[in-house]
């Protein structure tokens, strides 16, 4: 079974028509089959049927040879800026929507939720609800405000995530990109992306946050950005730097088994380094479908690499299944 852990889904009618706070609902505009949506943070335009329609982005997975797919929400659409309330009821109305396409096709999606990581005690109190009703995992944003997510006040929200044993899904958040700089446009989500999340994890793992939490459940969006690249620098500054010994007893590098890494790396050469450096046991398919940015062949990428069968296999399907918890 090839299973896919990176994309995104727009619940489209549970936020054009939100109930309570309709004045802060992402702007949505659907104009001929395709799906414009703004929020504070970000805009996605031109989507086509299979961001928003099960029954579209059924006949797109059938296209890429995908036989189970995690949908999430947009990064844009995870409400970090919003007053606690607001951002709680809105993580609340797309993990009942996301939950509701899984319940009408169960044999080809599983859901991810959101929480509002801005106020933990609401954070906690959804991530209970979202296991309650059948969300295998939780998108979250590599910061929330200025802090990131090495942090203290977010210990109880890890605390209660390993409790749960829900996979969290890692995804960089956009902003801080001059919007009237189209090269900076550009390399917001080319270069800005990956460095995001590379220094977010860098920063868990020499924070010591792995030995903290020894079962949490990570996977890294676009093949854990740089990580994979820059752990032997990472490994190099750790052996220089006693101070770092203190707080983990081991190299950097050793954490890479505590990680899961997308495949969306856009080059079967890095594919094929990725898995070398943290093993095809780590390595799970990523789509990032529909966004242009996406990778659309996975399947064909992963058959073209040098694999044994068990490797490939592992890569394909049973490494997202062993995240999952299927």
């Amino acid at each position: 079974m090839n299973i896919d852990l990176h994309s995104h889904f727009f619940p489209i009618e549970a936020l054009s028509n939100p109930g309570r706070y309709a004045d802060r609902a992402p702007k949505i505009v659907l104009e001929k089959g395709k799906l414009k949506v703004t929020s504070q943070i970000g805009m996605r335009a031109g989507l086509g049927e299979g961001a928003y329609d099960s029954l579209a982005r059924i006949k797109a997975l059938d296209e890429m040879s995908i036989d189970l797919q995690a949908i999430s929400p947009s990064p844009i659409l995870l409400f970090y800026w919003e007053e606690p309330a607001v951002a709680a009821h809105f993580s609340r109305r797309q993990n009942e929507a996301i939950q509701a396409i899984v319940k009408k096709h169960p044999d080809r999606f599983v859901g991810f939720g959101s929480v509002p990581l801005q106020s933990i005690p609401d954070a906690i109190a959804i991530a209970g609800e979202a296991k309650s009703m059948g969300l295998k995992g939780l998108e979250i944003g590599n910061v929330v405000g200025e802090r990131q997510l090495d942090d203290p006040i977010f210990e109880a929200f890890f605390d209660a995530v390993q409790a749960l044993d829900m996979l969290l899904f890692v995804h960089p958040l956009e902003g801080g990109v001059d919007a009237d700089d189209p090269i900076a446009g550009v390399l917001g989500n080319v270069l800005q992306f990956p460095f995001r999340t590379t220094l977010m994890i860098e920063r868990m793992i020499l924070k010591g946050m792995f030995e903290k939490y020894p079962n949490l459940r990570l996977c890294l969006s676009h093949g854990g950005g740089l990580l994979a690249f820059n752990i032997w620098r990472l490994d190099h500054s750790y052996n220089l730097r006693p101070d770092f010994k203190k707080i983990i007893p081991q190299k950097p590098s050793g954490y890479l088994k505590k990680l899961y890494f997308d495949s969306i790396v856009h080059s079967a050469a890095a594919l094929q380094y990725l898995i070398q450096v943290v093993g095809a046991d780590r390595v799970v398919v990523g789509t990032d479908y529909p966004m242009a940015m996406g990778d659309f062949e996975p399947v064909r990428k992963i058959d073209s690499l040098n694999l044994t069968d068990e490797e490939r296999s592992q890569v394909l399907g049973a490494n997202a299944a062993r995240a999952l918890n299927l």
